[in-house]
């Protein structure tokens, strides 16, 4: 009995020691696997299979400077043209998929053969499929892989009735958009709204007719991240009357005057623009979600018409 108990307890031992030296050995390498994980996922963006949620833009971290530069340009004074129709002008009428390389000009004329000045809102795709070669043989990887609006049932012939206005009575500059994948503090994401630089401290309006439905206030200095490590920072949501919800972030501390449950009418001042929560720098993220949750494009919504500095 003896014997058998100095065997159980030398064999116990034993495992001990071998459990032992396994971590030892392996949780180094899993440390090391974990970093170079991380570096991989931080440092790397490969977005060859995503889609945009508002369409079929694949890669569309490659397009997203020559996009933003001619939204820029023509926004405010034009109207909305989306990244989709950009791209799928540009695919068809040049007969190519990867439309990154084409130049600037060409990203402008695109933008402007899609929009409607007067109306300031994308000219309908049935008029713009009229003109376009549609019957492209262009493939990816084995796959046609080229934007075709045109075959999309029922193609659109009126022009749109816009509910929302405009969150900025003021000059700004687009620096993201819904749907754009991106690298930011070193993380690859797929931003989930517009974002609009201003200076610190600039008015914000509601972009409909609604009710406070959250406000949070977690920051009271205007800092960035990187300095002030609140990943939450101070935002408002609205629930519209349309049953979408609008939601701007990174504003100024406590600079909303409503609560939740207030009513607020579109084009009602809002807040203030800060640089709190999970922002690199001074903007307005404007934000919009349907009852499921579900993200949407706010300048879908939005009506150009009426907005000037």
């Amino acid at each position: 009995m003896n014997i058998f108990k100095t065997v159980k307890r030398i064999a116990l031992s034993s495992l001990v020691s071998i459990i032992i030296v396994c971590i030892l050995i392996f949780l180094p390498i899993i440390a090391v696997v974990g970093v170079v994980v991380g570096n991989s996922n931080n440092d790397t963006v490969n977005y060859t299979e995503n889609l945009s949620n508002s369409g079929q833009v694949r890669n569309n971290f490659a397009y997203a400077k020559k996009y933003k530069n001619s939204i820029n340009k023509y926004l405010k004074n034009k109207g909305y043209v989306s990244l989709e129709r950009v791209v799928f002008y540009l695919q068809h009428t040049n007969n190519m998929v990867d439309v990154s390389s084409l130049e600037q000009s060409k990203w402008d004329d695109a933008y402007l053969k899609n929009i409607n000045e007067e109306q300031k809102q994308m000219i309908p795709i049935a008029e713009i499929c009229k003109n376009i070669n549609t019957n492209l043989g262009v493939t990816h990887n084995g796959k046609y892989d080229v934007i075709n609006l045109c075959v999309k049932e029922p193609l659109t012939t009126d022009y749109q009735q816009f509910p929302f206005s405009f969150p900025l009575k003021t000059d700004f500059v687009v620096t993201s958009f819904t749907n754009e994948q991106r690298v930011v503090y070193g993380k690859s994401n797929t931003h989930n709204g517009w974002d609009l630089a201003v200076p610190i401290g600039t008015k914000f309006y509601s972009i409909c007719d609604g009710t406070i439905s959250n406000v949070v206030n977690t920051q009271k200095n205007d800092k960035p991240y990187d300095e002030s490590h609140n990943e939450i920072g101070n935002y408002v949501t609205v629930k519209c009357n349309n049953n979408t919800s609008a939601i701007y972030y990174h504003i100024k501390y406590k600079s909303t005057p409503f609560k939740k449950g207030d009513t607020v009418s579109k084009g009602e001042f809002l807040g203030l623009t800060s640089t709190t929560g999970y922002s690199t720098g001074p903007h307005l993220h404007l934000g919009l979600k349907n009852s499921k949750g579900d993200l949407l494009d706010p300048m879908d919504y939005i009506d150009m018409k009426n907005w000037n500095v």
